[in-house]
């Protein structure tokens, strides 16, 4: 895990419903990138000392899956999937 302190920066995210499993990731999923788009990540926690809130309420999904061979046989569900997908997310 990397910690940045007193960083300015862009935290940006999305919710995915639960019934969206298996096309993401359920709960919230948030990034952070800093001013000069060099260092970020996910986001697993943070505090703020100051900043400004926007908030989009979006309704949309919109999914395109190419139409090549290669994704067509792609093993799509590994075994452990949800607990890969736990242990990336840090969910206990």
């Amino acid at each position: 895990m990397i910690q940045f302190n007193d960083v300015a920066g862009t935290v940006s995210g999305f919710r995915t419903p639960l019934y969206e499993q298996g096309i993401g990731v359920p709960g919230g999923h948030v990034h952070f990138l800093d001013e000069k788009r060099e260092r970020g990540g996910h986001v697993l926690d943070y505090r703020l000392r100051s900043g400004t809130l926007e908030v989009c309420i979006g309704t949309d999904l919109h999914l395109s899956l190419p139409l090549t061979a290669e994704f067509g046989h792609a093993q799509l569900t590994p075994d452990g999937l949800a607990e890969q997908v736990r242990q990336t997310e840090n969910h206990r």
